[in-house]
């Protein structure tokens, strides 16, 4: 299940960030796609009795999270038809490295959120929370590996000029991603591999269960839609 996800977020970021326009259109359709399938997921959860052994608020959220989903698929849907009309790529201040990283860890991201409350809300002797268990931590040392891959490659390569605001909130979001996989990490009942690459279990602390379960999330959520709805035009230079 790790390499399926790690390889749609690479073909999704591949395309995205492609010159030709209708491999573009794939990328955003390619992307519509794999939250529906998410969406599908969660519906199956409320129908085959899983929410509703759950206790608490972890089904709310996570229906409230497809509903957002099937947002977030038609606005793809409807921006693939949009990136038709256009035949080049327009000129981009961001290198082609960058555009890759940027793309991979947002859909790896936001395929670990929902898999990451579902480990809540899933029983821990079901073979289901074992498999959701070594996918999610395998996603997140990718994300982890990724965001330090991204942020070398910012050091050493040209940006476009970037207003302070926005790069505060980069850089929030980024030492989100970095806390929220460390805190993570030490979560883990062993240390992570990830295709040979071993990355170490961190000493359990009595904070990292909150942070990571609770409060990591909320404020990610935060910073990730705070991110799409002040960097719209950042994004459409990116990935149009």
């Amino acid at each position: 299940m790790t390499s399926f996800y790690l390889a749609m977020a690479l073909l999704i970021a591949v395309l995205i960030g492609h010159s030709r326009a209708p491999l573009r259109a794939l990328g955003r359709l390619l992307a519509a796609g794999c939250l529906l399938m998410i969406v599908v997921s969660i519906l199956l959860a409320n129908t085959d009795g899983t929410f509703a052994a759950a206790a608490g608020a972890k089904p709310w959220l996570l229906n409230l999270q497809a509903a957002l989903a099937v947002l977030a698929a038609g606005a793809l849907i409807w921006s693939a038809r949009k990136t038709l009309q256009r035949t080049d790529l327009p000129d981009t201040e961001y290198t082609a490295p960058t555009r890759l990283l940027h793309w991979t860890v947002a859909a790896l991201v936001i395929a670990a959120y929902p898999m990451g409350q579902f480990l809540t809300v899933l029983p821990k002797t079901s073979p289901e929370h074992a498999a959701f268990l070594a996918t999610h931590l395998a996603i997140g040392g990718a994300v982890f590996l990724l965001v330090a891959a991204r942020l070398v490659v910012r050091l050493v390569s040209k940006a476009p000029p970037t207003a302070l605001k926005s790069m505060a909130a980069h850089t929030a979001l980024y030492a989100m991603l970095i806390a929220i996989s460390l805190t993570g990490f030490a979560l883990a009942p062993e240390p992570v591999d990830l295709y040979g690459l071993t990355l170490p279990r961190l000493p359990p602390s009595p904070t990292a269960e909150a942070l990571h379960r609770i409060w990591l999330p909320i404020l990610l959520a935060a910073l990730f839609a705070a991110h799409l709805g002040g960097a719209v035009r950042a994004i459409r230079r990116m990935a149009r």
